[in-house]
């Protein structure tokens, strides 16, 4: 479950709420497989100062994950693009 599996899961036009949801379920499916993983953040930012992007952003994002499988810290991110018609890339 890395940050592009949770990006690629979101349905339909895509908006901030739309992946910050499927990122959910992403990552709850797999805090039910065995190892289980287990979540230290999920975030969906905006790259000039991290700060959380609002419903309506639209421009350049960043889609962070970090979580733990076992000992091991898994962190991927991702850049996407929310635009004009709600579309993120």
């Amino acid at each position: 479950a890395d940050a592009h599996a949770v990006a690629k899961a979101a349905p339909g036009p895509g908006n901030p709420a739309s992946v910050r949801t499927a990122a959910r379920l992403v990552l709850d499916d797999a805090a039910r497989l065995d190892p289980p993983l287990a979540l230290d953040y999920l975030a969906l930012v905006d790259p000039s100062d991290f700060t959380d992007v609002d419903e309506d952003f639209t421009g350049e994002a960043v889609l962070a994950v970090a979580a733990r499988v076992g000992t091991t810290r898994l962190i991927d991110n991702i850049p996407l693009t929310f635009g004009t018609l709600g579309a993120a890339s």
